[in-house]
């Protein structure tokens, strides 16, 4: 029973690893899109991209084992939701849930290397 559960930890950590291009790519397309909601509070196409990728990273996360990055992966993806211009207190949310979730990753790159 060890040995199966040492030989899928090793699965499951080789894909994470394949993973992380995109997983990064998802991370840079939400920083993108705060970024220009930023600009222009009411950017569409800005809060697509960034409901996209907070949709995919909200489900390859949980599978992952970071459950914490997927739930602050849904947040972001219901806060980009809406049609509706967001506020500077909404857009100071979102940046503050994007750099949570960056360091949630970064945390689960840390245990990999310790």
């Amino acid at each position: 029973m060890a040995d199966v559960k040492a030989q899928l930890a090793a699965k499951l950590q080789a894909l994470w690893e394949a993973s992380q291009a995109t997983i990064q790519e998802r991370m840079e397309a939400l920083r993108a899109a705060q970024r220009r909601l930023a600009a222009h509070p009411s950017d569409g196409e800005a809060r697509r991209s960034g409901h996209g990728a907070a949709h995919k990273l909200a489900g390859v996360l949980g599978v992952f084992g970071l459950p914490r990055g997927s739930e602050l992966a849904s947040e972001i993806e219901a806060r980009l939701a809406g049609e509706a211009a967001l506020s500077v207190a909404e857009l100071s949310a979102l940046a503050e849930r994007i750099e949570a979730l960056a360091a949630a990753i970064a945390a689960r790159d840390a245990q990999i290397v310790e």
